[in-house]
């Protein structure tokens, strides 16, 4: 029974993680610019972040970087890649958020909360809400 549930919260996790890629490419430029601005991790802190839990780099990197490559991505669609310190930098705050959603519950609040913020920050200033809200 246990397995089962297991299953179903990774399957919610995944679902949430493909909800957030598919947010990706519809960032607007002034998205991306305040994204930038709320980074808060790049590649080497969420390394030294998750060094002390039970999360692998094979469990979690594919994902960073397919978020990542999607701001990216956008950046160049929005003619950004003149400032690729800028991109760089929206692109760590959205992998960032795609950790968060797939990690859920299996991370410490403390980490969840550092992996979302900039992304929730930014998100909210523009009333983008990712979840439901509650009446």
């Amino acid at each position: 029974m246990s397995e089962s549930l297991a299953a179903s919260v990774r399957g919610l996790r995944f679902e949430a993680f493909d909800d957030h890629m598919e947010r990706l490419p519809g960032l607007s430029i002034r998205e991306v610019i305040e994204l930038s601005k709320a980074r808060r991790m790049g590649l080497t802190e969420v390394f030294d972040l998750l060094s002390d839990t039970d999360f692998l780099v094979g469990d979690w990197h594919a994902s960073w970087k397919l978020a990542h490559d999607a701001v990216q991505e956008v950046c160049f669609q929005h003619g950004l890649e003149g400032l690729p310190a800028v991109c760089s930098a929206a692109a760590d705050a959205a992998a960032c958020q795609g950790l968060a959603r797939l990690f859920g519950s299996d991370v410490p609040v403390g980490i969840h909360l550092r992996l979302s913020e900039p992304w929730r920050f930014v998100m909210e200033r523009h009333c983008v809400v990712s979840e439901p809200l509650e009446a």
